[in-house]
C-alpha cells in the first residue's frame, strides 16, 4: 500500500510533535518491525514471533491471540505523546484510519480522551501535525448505543475505554445494535484496519480482561506502561513482548524528569524513637522541604519571569486510621501552628460521598495556583494516571519498605512543570523523606540501577538555619539633612524637633513605599498615577501615627504639599542609579559552528597494551580445555597510526577538519607518543590496529569536554533601550554587610545575602564565589566607578551554544564607558562553555557600541578577568586596561 503522506516518515513526525529521545526511537523500532511483518487478522504468531525476536531480542513472545508488542517507558516521558505518534505514523504510512484505546481507570481515561481528542486542549499531542483535515472522532462512554458509528466523519476514529466499563459492558457490547446491524463488537472485530494501544498495559494481563480483548481481533496491539511486570502470587513475571524499555533510572539521567533526592536526619537512630514520634519528625521536615521548595520556586518565577508553580506535599499513610491521626497533627497549632489546617485534604476509600468528592475535586485541581491545598494525605501509593507536576516532597510514613514501592512513589512526582529541566537545581528536584529506610537509600543510590545516586542523599541537621528570600532593592542613600532643609525650605513651617520627627517618618515612609512599588512592577519606572497613590498613602500612614498624627494635622496642608515633591525627588534619584542596557534582538542566527577549545589529553585512560602473537585453540565439547600456540608475528608495515585515528574521529558530526585541524593533530600526537615511549613503534601500530575505535572514542569524549556549539556570523540589533534594572530575587540563609568578614568556602559564601552597598544600583547582592566578593568591593571603593550591577537572568536575555541562558557576573558604569565583566577562575579560562559565553559577550558589546555612537549613548566593553589577578589592592581602571576584549573602536584586542 502506497503510503498517504510519505513525508511523514520517523524523522519528519519527531521533529513535527516535539518527539523525546526514548519516544523516536520506540517509533522507529514500530517502523522497522511493521517493514518486516505484515498486517493480518490471522497472523502466523509463531512465525511472526521469530521475526520480531530477531529484531530485538528482548521479544520472545507476542503473548497474546494477535500480534501485541510493549515499549516499556519511565513515568514522566510521554506515554500518551507516543501513542499521538503512533497513530501518526500508522495512518500516514499504512492508511490505517481505527484505533481502539484502553485505558486502566477513569483518570487516565478522562485524560485520553482530552489529549488525543480535543484540539483546544493544552496538552492536546496532534498540534502541529498537517496531514490531519479534521480532528480525529472520539467515541467513548455509551456513545456507540446512542446513534451510528459514522466512519468517514473524520480521517482517523479512536475508540477510548475504561477497562472496567468495557468488561462490565461485554454484554452490551456484544448484543444486536439496532444502528448498527449488528454488534458494537462484531463491527470493531469485522475492521480490517484495527490497531489498539494499551495504556499501563500491565492492568490487561488478567485472563478476564485478555480474552475480552483477543476477542476485538486487531492487526496490531501497541502496549505502553512502566512497570512491564505481572504479579503472580508473590512473584512479579516480567513481560515477554518488551521491544523497548526506557527504564526510570535512564529517565532521570537523560533529564526528561526531576531529580529524586532521599532527605534523612543526621546522627540519629529512628530505632530509638517510636512510630508517632518518627510520623511527626518526618512531617516535620516534609514541610521544611515543602516550604523550601515553595521559597526557590516563587524566586525562580519572579527571577525568569514565568508563571508561578505552587508545590504541595504528599503524606503517604498505611491505613485510614493512620490517615486521622495525621491530619489531626497537620491540623494542630502543634504543626507549623496550625498554619495548615485549612490547606489539608485526605483521601481514601472510606471517605463519605460528598467528602470524597470535594476533596478529588480538590486534588485534580491541585496544580491551580489558586488552589489552596498545599498538602495530600494518601493511604497507599495513588495510582497511576495522576498526573501533576507541583508534587515537589514525598512523606511516606510506615510504607515504603521496598525498593519497588519507593520509586513509584517517587514516579508521583518527577513531572517537570516548565516541560524541561530549568538549570535551577531546586526548581528540578523532588524530595523524599526516607528517616527510617535511610541507610537502604544510600546502598541503593551505589548502584547503576537505582532511581538515586550518592549525590542525590540529603541529611537534615536539627539546627540548619531556614532558607530566606529579598528582592533586591534600590540601594539609596538618604541624606536626612538635606531632607529637613528641603522640607523646611518647601512648607515654611517652623523647625522643631516634632517636626524634625514627622519629616523623617515621611521620609522613612515615602521610601518603604516606593520600594514596594518597585517590586510589584520588576523593571518597569513608576507611573504618575503610582506616584500619586504613594503619597496618598504615605499622608495616611503618617496621619494614623499615635505619637506624630497630632503634629502632622497642625501643618496638614504644606506637608501634603510637600510629600509628592518628596517622592519625585526620590524616584528620580533611584532612577539615576540604573545602568541603561540596550535591548537585543537577533535578526539571523547565522551558520551553526562547532567549537572545541584547545586542551591537553588526559593519558591516563588510554592503558591498552599490544596483543600477543599467540593463537587459541578451544575444545568445543569441552570448554575446559584449551591450548595456547604460538603463532606468526603480524607485519604492520605502511600502516600509519596517526592517519587510522585521524579518519575515525572525521568521521564524527561535530568535528570539522579544517576548523580544528591542529588539535586534533596535537591530540593524536600525544596518544601515539604515549605509547611508543612503553611500547616503541611496532608496539604503537599493534595497538592502534588492534584498539583504534576505542582509541578515537576515548579521545572523542574529551574533545566533547570542551566542546561548544556557536553561530558564526550572527546578526543583531537594538529594539529597545531598557531604562530601569530589573531586581534580583534571592534566597539565602544568613545576611551580612559586604564588608564584614565571613566564613570561606564556596558553598558558603553562596547562602549569604550581602547588603549596605552603596555604589551598587541595587543595595543587597548574592556571589558565587570569593573573587567576585572582592571585585564588588573595589567597585565600591573605586573613583573611577560610577554604577555597577549584578544583572537579573531576565536583564539582557542574552543566549548562546543552542539556546543556553547566558547571565553576565557585572555591569559596571563609569563616565564614558559600561563594561560586561566576567571574573573566571584560571582553571576555567579555555573551558569551551567559558568561552562560547565570551563570544557572545563580546558580540553583544559590539552591537551596543555602535548602537550607541548612532545614539549618544555610552559604548561598551567586555572585559575577562582571570579570578586571581582580583585583590583588594587592585583598580577597576588597571583591570581594564589589562582585560578588556575589545578596543573603543568595537574591534577585538
Amino acid at each position: 500500500m502506497r503510503p498517504l503522506f510519505p513525508q511523514f516518515d520517523v524523522d519528519y513526525i519527531a521533529g513535527v510533535m516535539s518527539l523525546r529521545k526514548p519516544q523516536k526511537i520506540s517509533l522507529k523500532r514500530l517502523a522497522d518491525i511493521l517493514e518486516e511483518v505484515p498486517p493480518s487478522k490471522t497472523p502466523d504468531l509463531e512465525k511472526n514471533k521469530g521475526i520480531v525476536h530477531n529484531l530485538f531480542p528482548t521479544f520472545t513472545d507476542f503473548e497474546r491471540s494477535f500480534m501485541s508488542i510493549t515499549f516499556a517507558l519511565a513515568t514522566g516521558v510521554g506515554k500518551t505523546r507516543l501513542m499521538g505518534a503512533f497513530i501518526t505514523y500508522l495512518y500516514c504510512q499504512y492508511g490505517y484510519r481505527n484505533f481502539f484505546i484502553v485505558a486502566p481507570n477513569l483518570t487516565i481515561y478522562n485524560k485520553l480522551k482530552s489529549d488525543l481528542g480535543d484540539p483546544a486542549s493544552r496538552k492536546y499531542v496532534f498540534h502541529g501535525c498537517g496531514c490531519f483535515s479534521k480532528p480525529p472522532h472520539v467515541y467513548a462512554d455509551d456513545e456507540y448505543r446512542q446513534k451510528p458509528l459514522d466512519f468517514s466523519a473524520s480521517d482517523i476514529n479512536l475508540f477510548v475505554f475504561n477497562i472496567d466499563k468495557f468488561n462490565s459492558e461485554d454484554a452490551s457490547m456484544r448484543a444486536l445494535n439496532e444502528y448498527l446491524g449488528q454488534s458494537f463488537y462484531d463491527t470493531l472485530a469485522g475492521l480490517d484496519d484495527l490497531v489498539m494501544l494499551m495504556d499501563e498495559s500491565h492492568h490487561y494481563r488478567a485472563k478476564s480482561g485478555a480474552a475480552a480483548l483477543n476477542d476485538l481481533k486487531p492487526i496490531w496491539g501497541l502496549e505502553l506502561t512502566a512497570t512491564p511486570l505481572v504479579t503472580s502470587g508473590s512473584k512479579q513475571i516480567p513481560f515477554k513482548n518488551v521491544v523497548y524499555e526506557y527504564p526510570l533510572s535512564q529517565a532521570i539521567s537523560d533529564g526528561y524528569t526531576r531529580t529524586p533526592y532521599a532527605v534523612g536526619r543526621a546522627d540519629i537512630d529512628c530505632y530509638n524513637f517510636g512510630e508517632e514520634q518518627l510520623d511527626k519528625m518526618m512531617l516535620l521536615d516534609g514541610i521544611k522541604c515543602h516550604e523550601r521548595a515553595k521559597l526557590h520556586l516563587r524566586t525562580y518565577a519572579e527571577n525568569h519571569g514565568k508563571p508561578v508553580v505552587k508545590p504541595f506535599m504528599l503524606v503517604v499513610c498505611k491505613d485510614t486510621e493512620h490517615a486521622q491521626k495525621i491530619l489531626d497533627f497537620i491540623r494542630s497549632k502543634e504543626f507549623r501552628d496550625g498554619r495548615y489546617m485549612n490547606k489539608t485534604i485526605t483521601i481514601h476509600s472510606k471517605q463519605s460521598g460528598a467528602e470524597r468528592d470535594e476533596n478529588i475535586k480538590y486534588l485534580l485541581e491541585v496544580e491551580n495556583p489558586d488552589n489552596p491545598v498545599e498538602i495530600v494525605i494518601h493511604v497507599n501509593v495513588l495510582k497511576e494516571g495522576w498526573d501533576v507536576n507541583n508534587l515537589y516532597t514525598i512523606v511516606p510514613l510506615r510504607t515504603a519498605a521496598s525498593k519497588i514501592l519507593r520509586e513509584q512513589t517517587v514516579g508521583r512526582g518527577l513531572r517537570l512543570p516548565y516541560g524541561e529541566r530549568t538549570g535551577d537545581k531546586d526548581v528540578d528536584a523532588v524530595m523524599l523523606t526516607a528517616h527510617d529506610h535511610f541507610a537502604d537509600v544510600i546502598e541503593e543510590a551505589q548502584k547503576g540501577c537505582s532511581i538515586f545516586h550518592a549525590g542525590n542523599v540529603i541529611q537534615i541537621h536539627e539546627n540548619d538555619p531556614e532558607e530566606q528570600s529579598a528582592v533586591t532593592q534600590p540601594s539609596i542613600i538618604p541624606e536626612t539633612d538635606k531632607i529637613k532643609e528641603d522640607a523646611y525650605a518647601v512648607t515654611g513651617v517652623e523647625q522643631s524637633a516634632k517636626n524634625d520627627a514627622v519629616i523623617e517618618k515621611i521620609s522613612e515612609t515615602a521610601s518603604s513605599k516606593i520600594m514596594e512599588g518597585l517590586r510589584k512592577k520588576p523593571g518597569e519606572n513608576l507611573t504618575e498615577s503610582d506616584l500619586h497613590a504613594i503619597a496618598k498613602e504615605v499622608e495616611q500612614s503618617v496621619t494614623q501615627d499615635r505619637d506624630l498624627g497630632e503634629t502632622f494635622q497642625k501643618n496638614a496642608d504644606p506637608f501634603h504639599d510637600w510629600i509628592p515633591v518628596h517622592i519625585g525627588k526620590t524616584v528620580r534619584s533611584i532612577e539615576s542609579k540604573y545602568i541603561p542596557i540596550p535591548r537585543i534582538k537577533v535578526s539571523d542566527y547565522g551558520a551553526e559552528e562547532y567549537i572545541f577549545s584547545d586542551f591537553e589529553l588526559d593519558l591516563q585512560p588510554f592503558n591498552h597494551v599490544p596483543i600477543s602473537n599467540d593463537l587459541l585453540v578451544q575444545n568445543l565439547q569441552d570448554m575446559s580445555d584449551r591450548i595456547r600456540i604460538d603463532g606468526d608475528k603480524i607485519d604492520f608495515e605502511g600502516f600509519n597510526p596517526i592517519k587510522t585515528i585521524l579518519e575515525l574521529l572525521r568521521e564524527k558530526p561535530e568535528i570539522d577538519y579544517e576548523s580544528c585541524s591542529e588539535l586534533l593533530f596535537k591530540l593524536i600526537k600525544s596518544v601515539v607518543a604515549h605509547y611508543i615511549s612503553k611500547f616503541g613503534e611496532n608496539g604503537v601500530q599493534n595497538i592502534v590496529m588492534m584498539y583504534r575505535r576505542d582509541i578515537s572514542e576515548k579521545i572523542y569524549e574529551q574533545m566533547m569536554r570542551h566542546f561548544s556549539c556557536g553561530n558564526s556570523l550572527i546578526q543583531e540589533e537594538v529594539v529597545a533601550l531598557n531604562e530601569y534594572n530589573l531586581p534580583n530575587n534571592y534566597t539565602f540563609v544568613a545576611r551580612q554587610s559586604l564588608w564584614d568578614p565571613y566564613v570561606k568556602g564556596e558553598e558558603r559564601i553562596k547562602s549569604i545575602l550581602f547588603d549596605r552597598i552603596e555604589k551598587g544600583v541595587f543595595s543587597e547582592a548574592k556571589f558565587d564565589s570569593e573573587p567576585e566578593l572582592i571585585f564588588a568591593r573595589v567597585l565600591e571603593q573605586d573613583s573611577f566607578v560610577k554604577n555597577w550591577l549584578r544583572p537579573a537572568p531576565c536583564q539582557f536575555n542574552l543566549t548562546y551554544n543552542r539556546n543556553h541562558q547566558y547571565i553576565p557576573d557585572f555591569v559596571v558604569e563609569t563616565e564614558n564607558v559600561i563594561y560586561l565583566v566576567e571574573v573566571k577562575g584560571e582553571d576555567k579560562m579555555k573551558d569551551a562553555d567559558v568561552l562560547a559565553k565570551k563570544k557572545r559577550g563580546v558580540q553583544y558589546c559590539r552591537t551596543a557600541t555602535m548602537w550607541g555612537k548612532a545614539n549618544g549613548y555610552k559604548e561598551w566593553q567586555y572585559l575577562f578577568i582571570p579570578s586571581k589577578q582580583v585583590t583588594p589592592q587592585s583598580t577597576f581602571e588597571v583591570l581594564c586596561q589589562r582585560f578588556a576584549e575589545m578596543n573603543t573602536d568595537g574591534t577585538s584586542n
